[in-house]
């Protein structure tokens, strides 16, 4: 059976050896490439990360039915005994190229946010956030983002894998941190150093997935997800439907993005 995938991200190795399953969800199946790198199948309509191959429904279904152990890795394919995965020609890239935020469009984004009534992992609701005073973390965190953005190195692992969640709350608030951080083209990125410079590894802090993402983030690389958020904030007629599309994404990951999205767009609001 020969099937073709629908997407593929340009920022993974092109390798040859076998691939480890770490990992079966019914919207992504998650493999450790040869090089230790992470390989995610996506299923249709959840998005495209920056280590993932988009699958048809019914391709996906097929793939996940199957349970084979032996699957290569062979550049441009996934081939077990009983099927092939071929990447299309072209391979999308997830790089985020800084854009003029609108004047308002954090405020747009703070009056969706207030009325949301979307759980995070570990603040509450979207609303008691917005509408309730700061706490002392979230401050906290402002504060040293703050201190980023003036050049100083940043030691983040208090934080770092803190929370519920295969991507846990505060990397995911990170995330949305260093979404506005890449897209806001206010912000030079060649005279700050890399965000996790003064940080231990990412390994040693939060999960594979997890690790993945914000490494993947620190170089200005997201997810299609936050690529359509991107786009809103830029042209805020279509921030309502951006935002709920992120909030679909894991059980917190889409509000505590937004929280972060809203922590380093703040000064944006005047």
């Amino acid at each position: 059976m020969i099937m073709k995938a629908l997407s593929v991200s340009a920022h993974l190795p092109r390798e040859t050896g076998m691939l480890n399953c770490v990992g079966r969800f019914n919207h992504a199946l998650n493999f450790v490439t040869p090089s230790g790198e992470l390989l995610t199948l996506h299923r249709y309509g959840r998005g495209l990360s920056p280590m993932g191959w988009m699958v048809s429904e019914i391709d996906f279904q097929a793939i996940f039915d199957d349970h084979s152990e032996r699957i290569e890795y062979q550049k441009d394919r996934l081939v077990s005994p009983h099927w092939q995965l071929e990447a299309p020609k072209e391979r999308l890239s997830l790089k985020l190229m800084p854009q003029t935020i609108p004047e308002g469009s954090m405020v747009a984004l703070w009056d969706i946010l207030r009325q949301s009534k979307a759980k995070s992992g570990l603040h509450g609701s979207l609303s008691e956030v917005m509408n309730g005073v700061l706490c002392r973390e979230l401050k906290t965190l402002k504060a040293n983002y703050q201190r980023y953005l003036q050049g100083d190195t940043i030691d983040w692992q208090s934080l770092i894998g803190k929370g519920p969640g295969l991507t846990p709350s505060f990397d995911d608030i990170l995330i949305g941190m260093l979404l506005v951080t890449f897209l806001n083209q206010k912000i030079n990125q060649d005279k700050l150093p890399n965000f996790f410079q003064g940080t231990p590894p990412l390994e040693s802090l939060t999960t594979l997935i997890s690790v993945n993402y914000l490494r993947f983030a620190s170089e200005g690389i997201f997810s299609t997800p936050l690529q359509t958020l991107a786009t809103a904030l830029v042209q805020p007629m279509k921030l309502s439907q951006a935002v709920r599309l992120l909030l679909q994404v894991g059980h917190f990951s889409g509000a505590d993005t937004l929280i972060g999205v809203w922590l380093a767009g703040m000064d944006e609001m005047g």
